[in-house]
């Protein structure tokens, strides 16, 4: 298991504090959105949880089809024979 040092660690953390602030404001808007259209904060909760799901799912599919077409994907060779 690879050991991460704590500067690995401070600097996940600090992507993932700059993420969070640079989706914020969309995120807000997005939300007020939908409270104006008339959802409760616990549906627009549980559509947003939904579609990360299935936004991770997708994701994680697509990581793992890469990943396994890399691995059996025939090198080429330099030869003509």
């Amino acid at each position: 298991m690879t050991k991460l040092s704590s500067h690995v660690f401070e600097e996940r953390a600090e992507r993932q504090r700059e993420c969070e602030r640079a989706l914020n404001c969309e995120f807000e808007t997005l939300t007020r959105w939908a409270e104006s259209a008339g959802w409760s904060w616990e549906e627009i909760a549980l559509a947003l949880m939904e579609l990360v799901e299935q936004y991770v799912l997708a994701t994680a599919c697509t990581s793992t089809i890469a990943q396994d077409s890399a691995a059996v994907r025939p090198s080429k060779s330099k030869t003509l024979h």
